[in-house]
């Protein structure tokens, strides 16, 4: 019995030595993806390597003057970081599900030592290192990009996304291009992109290197082994810090100009510092002292990936077509964006656009005064149109004091509506855990589709409440402080004593929003549940 037991045991393990063992799911893998996702955008390498990027899609459809207004920066930051609009477009026309969009390309991940042995033959111990490339200076990693847009030109030229036929090429992002990806672009809602992390901070281990013994023990690690973000972009925050192509300016586009701009942290930043805006200026140069001579800078925190970029005017038809739609642009959709205003209010960039105008008016005056006395007629031209402009000043007034009562209503009425459904949740709990006790399992069902339900109206409820503050932000705070008032008096006359109480809340909101220019929906949503709590 026992010598047909170690026969059948010994028959066994020989199968097993003599049977191919299958194939690791890695070995399958290009080099240079080690996570390979649908839409991955592949770019041929030297020896045989793979540069990997993934698609950032502005969400603007594909106008020819597509821009996506958003704010870099976040109070957390300081004065460093103090929140500025910007405009964004993309680089090429991407199909999408029903219409065009326009994308740029970002690399999926930071640039690795073996692919830039691949492109620059050393040094030779980088040659198979999966480690980001660092302690190179800024004008290295652009004579890596400039190597590498040659080999791609004379090897794989056909394989690189092309706008108006000519194909694109690879560089260092700009600060903007950077932080819109970190951010998530357009895949996530307005209070998601807001938010200093595209994640909640207790899962940030999961998607980021940073320093201490629960994530990197302050030692570089390997590209891409943790979770990408919501558009499928690994270490953006954490691992090393990144290269861009834009100077560092304290307001981002305006003051002096310094040095480069390194974007999120690396794995000695402190997990509590990382942050979609994080941004620190870099010396292009620093002082070898010891040869009393000034040579590029370098860091062992410091690397970059890079965007897949194409020229904004590639043939004589895109730019004969951007000349024709200039002028519609330029009555439309440009009267939003930071090259015609800032984040003030609307009457403040109307009073801006007044004064313009009333400068012109006056300098018209001073020139007919000078060529003789202007006519009765035109005299009174004048006077009407002087009139006119002071109408359209006190109306827009008007208007925003309207519209600023219309968003606090909005939400006052949204926030107690959230203290409502909140209060309900212990309540909903307790029968929970009841049914579960006494083994009610339909009736213990029940309780949690109502639980999910009244959830998904807080979610609702919060979303459109936070719209409400970004709204507020439009107005000057004289029409929010207004607005406030009339709705004061409005619930006085309803006997709304818990609506009123709660406004509070809402006007504390809606200042830290006209101060800082960001939603705070997490904190926001504590605060009134708190509130309901309260007695």
């Amino acid at each position: 019995m026992r010598l047909t037991f170690l026969l059948h045991a010994i028959l066994a393990l020989m199968l097993m030595l003599t049977t191919p063992l299958p194939r690791l799911a890695h070995a399958e893998v290009p080099a240079g993806n080690p996570q390979p996702q649908p839409g991955d955008v592949l770019l041929p390498m030297p020896a045989g390597r793979t540069m990997a990027l993934r698609p950032v899609c502005i969400g603007e459809g594909a106008g020819s003057y597509a821009w996506k207004r958003f704010r870099v920066g976040d109070p957390a930051g300081g004065y460093k970081e103090s929140p500025t609009g910007v405009a964004l477009g993309g680089a090429f026309k991407v199909a999408q599900a029903s219409s065009e969009d326009w994308c740029y390309y970002i690399g999926k991940y930071e640039v690795t030592e073996d692919q830039m042995f691949a492109v620059m033959q050393s040094p030779k111990e980088y040659e198979n290192s999966s480690l980001p490339v660092r302690n190179l200076s800024w004008f290295e990693a652009e004579d890596f990009l400039r190597k590498y847009n040659e080999w791609l030109y004379g090897n794989a030229r056909k394989e690189l996304p092309a706008h108006g036929g000519v194909p694109g090429f690879l560089r260092l992002p700009t600060e903007p291009e950077w932080e819109f990806a970190a951010r998530g672009g357009s895949e996530v809602d307005s209070a998601g992109f807001d938010r200093k992390l595209p994640y909640p901070l207790e899962q940030l281990p999961e998607y980021e290197w940073f320093s201490g013994p629960t994530s990197s023990h302050n030692k570089v690690k390997k590209a891409g082994l943790l979770k990408p973000n919501v558009l499928g972009l690994h270490d953006m925050l954490g691992n090393v810090a990144e290269m861009t192509d834009s100077l560092y300016q304290i307001e981002y586009y305006q003051g002096r100009s310094g040095g480069y701009v390194s974007k999120g942290g690396h794995y000695l930043t402190d997990g509590n510092q990382l942050r979609s805006s994080l941004r620190t200026e870099q010396e292009f140069y620093t002082l070898d002292a010891k040869n009393n001579a000034v040579i590029p800078a370098k860091k062992e925190t410091l690397g970059f990936r890079p965007v897949l970029a194409s020229l904004v005017f590639p043939n004589r038809q895109v730019s004969a077509q951007m000349n024709d739609d200039w002028e519609a642009y330029r009555q439309g959709a440009a009267q939003t964006l930071p090259a015609a205003v800032s984040t003030s209010s609307t009457s403040a960039k109307t009073q801006v656009s007044g004064s313009d105008a009333s400068g012109h008016l006056k300098r018209l005056k001073d020139e007919l005064t000078r060529a003789g006395a202007p006519s009765g007629p035109v005299q009174q031209e004048l006077d009407l149109l002087a009139a006119a402009l002071n109408d359209i000043q006190f109306t827009i007034k008007q208007a925003e004091q309207d519209s600023a009562y219309s968003w606090v209503k909005i939400g006052g009425e949204q926030a107690f509506f959230i203290t409502k459904e909140a209060r309900k949740l212990p309540i909903l709990e307790n029968l929970l855990q009841s049914a579960l006790s006494s083994q009610r399992t339909e009736v213990a069902e029940k309780y949690k589709e109502r639980e999910t339900e009244i959830r998904q109206n807080i979610a609702q409820a919060m979303s459109s409440y936070t719209e409400s503050m970004r709204q507020l932000g439009a107005v000057s705070e004289t029409a929010v402080k207004d607005g406030f008032e009339r709705y004061t008096q409005f619930l006085q006359k309803r006997n709304a004593e818990a609506q009123g109480k709660l406004l509070a809340t809402v006007r504390r909101h809606a200042d830290e929003y006209l101060k800082v220019k960001r939603t705070d929906d997490e904190n926001w949503q504590k605060q009134l549940f708190e509130a309901a709590a309260a007695p």
